[in-house]
C-alpha cells in the first residue's frame, strides 16, 4: 500500500534534504522509480543559485519534473512502487496565487490529486503559521492557502513531521 508523508518546516530548515533520504530509503524497500517534482521558478538570482544548488545536491537516481502548479501528469500515470517526491507545495500555492499563466489552477484540485495517486508521495512544504500576521492582503492570503493545505494534507497523510535545523519531529 502506498504512503504519503508531509514534511514541513520553515526555510533552510532541512526538509528537503530529509526527504530525499526519506524517497531514496523507500526506493530501496519498493524498488519503484524515484520521481522529484520540483515546484520552484528561478525568478531572481537569489531563486537562480538555489535551485542550482537543489539540483547540484540531489541524488542522480530522481527524475526530475518541473511543476510550478503541480499539474505534472506524474500524479496520474505513476505505479504504487514509484516514489513521488514534491518540493515544494507552498511554492505551488504562490504560484497559483500570484502568475496569470496558473490562475486556472484549483488549489483544491491539488488535494484531490493528490488522494488519488497510486505512487507513494513525499511531500514538501513550509509550515506558515509559526510567524507574525502581515500587514498585506497577498500575503494574508498565502498564509490562508497554504496552511489550510497542510491541515488538509495532514488529515490524510500517513506520517506529518516537522523539520527544524535538520531534524524530524513527528507530529503524526
Amino acid at each position: 500500500m502506498s504512503e504519503m508523508h508531509l514534511l514541513l518546516g520553515g526555510s533552510n530548515s532541512g526538509k528537503s534534504r530529509l526527504a530525499e533520504k526519506l524517497a531514496l530509503s523507500l526506493q530501496k524497500k519498493t524498488q519503484g522509480e524515484l520521481y522529484y517534482i520540483a515546484t520552484g521558478l528561478a525568478y531572481d538570482q537569489e531563486m537562480q543559485d538555489k535551485i542550482a544548488a537543489h539540483k547540484k545536491d540531489r541524488d542522480q537516481k530522481f527524475q526530475t519534473i518541473d511543476s510550478p502548479d503541480l499539474g505534472a501528469n506524474i500524479l496520474k500515470a505513476s505505479k504504487p512502487k514509484d516514489i513521488i517526491l514534491i518540493d515544494c507545495i507552498s511554492m505551488s500555492v504562490s504560484n497559483i496565487l500570484t502568475l496569470d499563466q496558473f490562475k486556472k489552477r484549483r488549489i483544491d484540485d491539488i488535494k484531490s490529486d493528490l488522494k488519488k495517486c497510486k505512487s507513494n508521495l513525499i511531500l514538501v512544504g513550509q509550515e506558515t503559521s509559526l510567524g507574525i500576521l502581515p500587514t498585506n492582503e497577498l500575503s494574508r492570503k498565502f498564509l490562508r492557502e497554504s496552511g489550510k493545505l497542510n491541515q488538509d494534507i495532514a488529515s490524510f497523510a500517513n506520517s506529518v513531521s516537522l523539520v527544524v535545523a535538520g531534524h524530524s519531529i513527528t507530529i503524526k
